[in-house]
């Protein structure tokens, strides 16, 4: 075997050491970024909640701004449904609900006992709600009916006079598909109990926003 120079040794060793250093190096930068994490996304600033103090509501333009007080009834079909019962419930936790109104239940009620508890009334508006199933759709005879026509009234205190009538349908899910919304040609039609009290409820707001605007309350 032919022996290299004393020098060309020393030269060969001095590479061999410096590739080793270099290798050594990367390797040790590669498991460093192989273990390294990712850096996390920044944070929103933190917000503080306002207090009730901080938040005022803003005055929409179907709020009522003097306070009213309300009677409520309802007359129900011949058939007395659960859903109407859960109609009249929903519609009195949404008539309370509105600004500046209260409502007091009156349960049952007939049209012409409406009339007259309107009339002893000073200050309270007397309002309700009458069913009436549908049982004839487009001509045809419906078997078990569970829609409902709901007739929304209004009577004026002092007077017992009626001032206002709305109507919202109530189609039963599952019922027969015969009558379509025409809205707002025609009666909204609804087919949640919720939602037709809802949109009763709104027709009482309405009017009454109305009434105070022609009494030059606002």
């Amino acid at each position: 075997m032919r022996m290299l120079p004393g020098f060309q040794r020393n030269r060969y060793r001095k590479g061999m050491v410096t590739a080793s250093s270099l290798l050594l190096l990367l390797a040790t930068q590669t498991i460093a970024q192989s273990g390294r994490r990712a850096p996390k996304p920044p944070q929103p600033p933190v917000t503080t909640p306002k207090t009730d103090a901080e938040v005022t509501p803003k005055t929409g333009a179907r709020d009522l701004r003097q306070k009213v007080s309300l009677l409520a009834g309802w007359e129900p079909s011949s058939k007395q449904l659960l859903s109407e019962d859960a109609i009249f419930k929903h519609f009195l936790h949404y008539l309370g609900g509105f600004k500046n109104v209260t409502v007091i239940s009156l349960g049952d009620l007939k049209r012409d006992a409406a009339k007259k508890r309107a009339k002893r009334e000073t200050e309270s508006i007397v309002v309700m709600l009458q069913f009436d199933v549908d049982e004839f759709q487009a001509g045809t005879l419906i078997l078990n009916p569970t829609d409902l026509d709901v007739r929304v009234l209004v009577f004026e205190p002092r007077t017992g006079q009626k001032k206002f009538e709305g109507e919202v349908y109530y189609k039963a899910v599952g019922g027969p598909m015969l009558k379509r919304d025409n809205w707002p040609a025609g009666t909204p039609i609804r087919i949640t109990t919720e939602a037709v009290a809802i949109e009763a409820a709104e027709q009482v707001r309405d009017w009454l926003v109305i009434e105070e605007v022609r009494k030059g309350r606002r």
